[in-house]
């Protein structure tokens, strides 16, 4: 069936910044410090021993990839399968996933982790005593307006079906880790997400209410020990014209993603593809589309 404004694809790592987004909520709610210990409140996991100190994992750290923890990301569970618990996951008991690890000194440098993603979904649900996909439906999606979307797999009549790279149709694959590759999305959610992190056209803050605008800000500036590369949920880069880029990949098996934002021109762009050949489009689409904002404002007063 063809793709229509409705339908529904797995966001992949694309579920980071947006689960980033719920993190940031709890910690201007006070629910819990930016650059407190996480590994104290958390009662059903702990890291294995390693020589260095699990004291340094903190939000500030797991949020920007420099907690120094292992698993880059997940293959996913088929849905005969019943999903593990995201402790499960952790402790590596899950069928084919990998114990998180403390593998280098928290702070020191920058290491992409979704196993850093799974600690944080685990907080948000020991904090709260709530599911994180309810907490995140509560916290962000519904207020955003993001409808369509959630973090806990369901196949509805809108939701695409994903394909390998030859366009076969291949096996839905889940998630226990939400936070890091769970979420489920449509284009115009993901429009109202980025467009959330900027100003609105009637005067609508940044965050609309479910983050500050300092709490968007922080999340789109350079987190220390990265290099300048990496926000709070958000990659970020400097375009050659001196634009700032924040953006977010994603690649779950059958599915690709890709969000861009241009904070300093109100600008955003979400792509979604039901394949494992969609990387390509995705970045050709991305990449015309930024060259096409630029080259316009470089020609037109700003509004």
């Amino acid at each position: 069936r063809p793709v229509t404004p409705a339908t529904r694809f797995q966001a992949a790592s694309v579920s980071k910044p947006v689960a980033a987004w719920g993190v940031l909520r709890m910690v201007e709610q006070g629910g819990v410090g930016l650059d407190e210990p996480v590994i104290g409140p958390l009662r059903r996991w702990r890291p294995p021993p390693s020589p260095f100190q699990v004291g340094g994992i903190t939000v500030r750290r797991l949020l920007s990839h420099t907690a120094g923890l292992s698993v880059h990301g997940y293959a996913g569970q088929t849905p005969d399968r019943s999903p593990p618990s995201i402790e499960a996951s952790l402790s590596g008991e899950a069928g084919g996933s990998f114990p998180v690890e403390l593998l280098e000194p928290p702070g020191c440098g920058w290491r992409y982790s979704g196993g850093g993603y799974s600690v944080l979904q685990l907080l948000v649900q020991e904090l709260t005593g709530r599911p994180f996909a309810d907490f995140m439906r509560a916290e962000v999606l519904e207020p955003l307006g993001m409808r369509a979307s959630s973090f806990q797999w369901r196949r509805t009549a809108a939701t695409a079906r994903p394909h390998d790279v030859d366009g076969g149709r291949i096996p839905d694959f889940t998630f226990a880790e939400q936070a890091a590759a769970g979420l489920v999305s449509s284009a115009p959610d993901l429009a109202r997400f980025l467009a959330a992190a900027l100003p609105g056209p009637d005067g609508e803050p940044a965050g609309r209410g479910v983050l500050s605008p300092a709490g968007v800000r922080l999340a789109l500036t350079a987190a220390p020990a990265t290099g300048g590369r990496w926000g709070l949920g958000y990659g970020l880069g400097l375009l050659p014209g001196g634009d700032r880029l924040a953006y977010h990949e994603g690649a779950n098996r059958g599915w690709r993603a890709g969000l861009a934002l241009l904070p300093d021109r109100r600008a955003g762009i979400a792509v979604l593809a039901c394949g494992d050949a969609g990387s390509g489009p995705i970045n050709a689409v991305v990449q015309r589309w930024v060259a096409l904002v630029t080259s316009r404002h470089r020609a037109e007063p700003p509004p």
